[in-house]
């Protein structure tokens, strides 16, 4: 099982800030999150919706073992962007307090990511990676590619605050 540094500073020294995910999960956050990206209006808001849906549908198309390119770096390269992604994370989480129940397996390997089969998975684990990622795009994650204290989706996330007054 392959695991990927998720950030959005372009960068390869390991001090960049972000976390450590397990391929499997980031690649179905990137698809789950990618089908619930706002769509483009005639106003012209959401413009950079398709680029980055297109983006993370091919990254999550296949099991990447231990370099999923979740191209974070560009979705979050200007504000236009970071407002797509935030509303697509707000979705997707609104979405899965619908239930407690688990990610039927059978649900989730329909979704077309070749070469990884799922198992039924906590809801829990997923809203964790979503707000793993706010505070990314807020800059109030510290940790680095030199530790593996923050594994969103494998360990329980703590954030500082609570997500729904922000």
């Amino acid at each position: 099982m392959g695991t990927t540094f998720v950030t959005i500073t372009e960068g390869t020294t390991g001090n960049e800030p972000g976390f450590w995910m397990t391929d499997g999960m980031l690649t179905l956050w990137l698809r789950m999150l990618a089908l619930h990206l706002p769509e483009p209006n005639d106003l012209g808001e959401h413009a950079a919706t398709p680029e980055i849906r297109n983006r993370w549908l091919l990254a999550s198309s296949i099991y990447f073992g231990g370099c999923v390119p979740h191209e974070m770096e560009f979705a979050a390269a200007t504000p236009e962007r970071q407002s797509v992604v935030r509303k697509a994370i707000d979705s997707l989480i609104a979405a899965l307090d619908k239930s407690d129940a688990p990610l039927n397996a059978d649900t989730i390997n329909s979704l077309g990511i070749v070469g990884r089969d799922f198992f039924d998975i906590d809801r829990a684990h997923l809203k964790d990676i979503g707000y793993a990622f706010l505070d990314l795009l807020d800059g109030h994650v510290e940790s680095t590619a030199w530790t593996t204290d923050v594994m969103p989706g494998s360990k329980p996330y703590r954030r500082e605050r609570d997500r729904t007054k922000r």
